[in-house]
């Protein structure tokens, strides 16, 4: 048969099938890898496929193999906001590594911990399995995925040692700049921390928390931690955190810094000679600041590629760890003398 000058209807199975003098099935099982098949066999159906250029019917293969070859990314409201890159950039990566793995990215905006949208797709049948890229403490989103039985993967922290989990060790991490910190001399500092509801931001706590104990340094006398610091809040808290002379500002992440920094400037504040700043997360806004800004950074592309992986891992029923975690780099940088 030449597959090149045919014009009609697409290749089937059936037709590489008959080219070739065997089953439907045969091809089948070497399309979907499954089943034993005889490995001179299995060359010449492959070879046979690329010859025609042969495109497996997703919908048909859907239904075989009872799957949707969707799955979820679940993120934030908040990630919808340009000075919020990191869910940008695992949204494009986490599309491009699903794509690779056989599978299309459908985005799912959650909005104050409201999972409608993500039950409907889940009722209707539309996904395999989930990526949470937030968490929070009783998580609405993990409670309906583990009561439908939905494989799917955290981006994040969990104390929940039953979820598979993608994440830098954050406490580790922040432990190891807040020492960094008070090696240079830093012990009056303020940290302004993000929603405590956020399990990651518990977890970066932690970090500053066992490092600022080990150097003896009092949290109430030395320092000043203040939650829920985001740019309207920040406006107001400043000023007054301003007139205690702090060494260092300590933001928790790189929205928090990206504000702190504009406050600064617009106060005519001078990083570093009149304070310092360092981030607890990493951006380019801080990597291309004027100074450029120490910050802790991880590798997105990491956390998307593995989450995506152990995803499909699932899916296809195969036993993953339940914690993998990617590299962190301390980036000393101008802000911090």
């Amino acid at each position: 048969m030449d597959f090149e000058n045919k014009s009609q209807a697409p290749v089937t199975l059936a037709d590489i099938a008959r080219e070739l003098g065997v089953s439907k099935s045969t091809v089948s099982r070497v399309v979907n890898c499954k089943g034993r098949i005889g490995p001179e066999t299995r060359k010449r159906v492959q070879e046979m496929i690329a010859a025609c250029n042969y495109v497996p019917n997703p919908v048909a293969k859907g239904l075989v193999l009872k799957r949707s070859y969707n799955i979820a990314l679940v993120v934030p409201k908040d990630a919808d906001s340009g000075e919020v890159p990191f869910f940008q950039n695992l949204i494009l990566n986490t599309a491009e590594a699903v794509y690779k793995c056989g599978f299309d990215a459908i985005l799912v905006v959650e909005s104050n911990s409201d999972v409608t949208p993500l039950r409907r797709l889940i009722v209707n049948r539309k996904v395999d399995g989930v990526i949470l890229t937030r968490i929070e403490e009783n998580d609405e989103a993990v409670k309906l995925l583990q009561k439908e039985k939905i494989p799917f993967v955290v981006i994040g922290t969990s104390r929940d040692e039953s979820l598979c989990q993608v994440d830098s060790d954050q406490t580790a991490g922040c432990y190891e700049m807040t020492k960094f910190m008070i090696s240079k001399g830093c012990r009056n500092v303020a940290l302004l921390c993000g929603n405590k509801k956020h399990l990651v931001n518990g977890t970066r706590f932690k970090g500053f928390v066992y490092a600022c104990n080990e150097a003896g340094i009092n949290l109430e006398k030395d320092c000043t931690v203040v939650w829920d610091a985001d740019e309207i809040g920040l406006t107001g808290i400043l000023p007054e955190l301003m007139k205690e002379n702090p060494q260092c500002l300590v933001c928790m992440d790189d929205v928090i810094c990206v504000n702190v920094l504009k406050w600064l400037k617009m106060n005519d504040y001078e990083v570093p000679t009149d304070i310092q700043v360092i981030s607890f997360y990493d951006n380019p806004v801080l990597e291309n600041n004027t100074p450029p800004v120490t910050a802790l950074n991880v590798n997105v592309f990491k956390l998307s590629q593995r989450a995506s992986r152990l995803l499909v891992n699932l899916i296809e029923g195969k036993e993953v760890p339940s914690r993998t975690q990617v590299d962190y780099e301390l980036r000393i940088r101008e802000s911090f003398r």
